[in-house]
Formats: structure tokens, C-alpha cells, sequence
């Protein structure tokens, strides 16, 4: 009897085996391997966005009419990745040691993981009316912005 596996078809097993492992020790996607993260939102971006929210709100207000807005913002956008802070806090109250971030295999390459954006904060808005702004409507105006946008009245000017 004949041996099922001759010489040429135990070669050809080999091979095909040799190469199904090189194939999976090969890694997928592009090739890319950019370690960068995702940028933050932009800050003036941000806040064109939000001035034309705000001058659509105060437009809808009944005795408003042409609106301009200016915000400021306290600081740029936060990004927070996940990691594990070994280490002391010292007597003062400040923390010593390492941060050690979580790694994840993204389709362009490593990133860190994120776990939240923090948005900026407003810290004033100006808006001026033009064509019958009273001191009612300036008050209304006012609240409407103090709740939508978080922040005190006295942080918020109407012209």
C-alpha cells in the first residue's frame, strides 16, 4: 500500500502551514502607525458655533432685533485618557510617581483610550440689539443667557 502522504504533498503541507503563520504574525490595517491623538476640538471653532446658537436664541426673544454676540471662553478644550497613576501623595498635598496610559490598537495605529472631552467654559458673553432692545427685554435676554450658558449675570452684557 502506498503512503497518502508522498513526498510532494508532505512538502506542500509544510509550506502552506509555514506561510498561514507568517500571515497571521503580519499586522492588519494600512501599516499605519501614527501614535497620535485626537486633536482637541478648536477653540475658535467652538465658539463660531456657539456665538450662532446664542445669537439665534436671543433672536427668537420677542422685542429683539438684529443680534451680535461675542463670548470668551476660559481656556481651550481638555482631553482625559484613561490611565493608572501609581505613586505618594506628599505632606504638601501634590502626588509623586508615574501615570501610566491606557494603550488600545486603533485602525491608524496605537492611541491612548480616551475617556472624555471637556468643553470650555464660558466665561462672558456681550450681546448688542439693534432696533428696540428695552430694559425688559434685557432682563428676559439676560436670564435666558445666564441659565442656557451656566454662568452669572453679571458675566453677561446686553447693549
Amino acid at each position: 500500500m502506498k503512503n497518502p502522504l508522498s513526498k510532494k504533498g508532505t512538502l506542500i503541507i509544510i509550506c502552506c502551514t509555514v506561510l498561514g503563520v507568517i500571515l497571521l504574525a503580519l499586522p492588519l490595517g494600512k501599516g499605519k502607525t501614527d501614535t497620535a491623538a485626537p486633536a482637541p476640538i478648536e477653540a475658535e471653532s467652538y465658539t463660531e458655533r456657539l456665538e450662532e446658537r446664542v445669537r439665534e436664541l436671543c433672536s427668537s426673544v420677542r422685542g429683539v432685533g438684529e443680534v451680535t454676540v461675542l463670548l470668551t471662553l476660559e481656556s481651550g478644550s481638555e482631553l482625559v485618557y484613561a490611565s493608572n497613576k501609581t505613586g505618594e501623595k506628599d505632606a504638601d498635598g501634590s502626588s509623586s510617581g508615574t501615570t501610566d496610559y491606557l494603550i488600545i490598537d486603533g485602525g491608524d495605529g496605537d492611541a491612548p483610550l480616551l475617556v472624555k472631552e471637556i468643553y470650555p467654559r464660558v466665561r462672558g458673553v456681550a450681546v448688542v440689539c439693534r432696533g428696540g432692545c428695552g430694559d425688559g427685554t434685557r432682563a428676559e435676554l439676560t436670564e435666558l443667557l445666564s441659565a442656557s450658558l451656566g454662568i452669572s449675570a453679571n458675566r453677561i452684557k446686553i447693549a
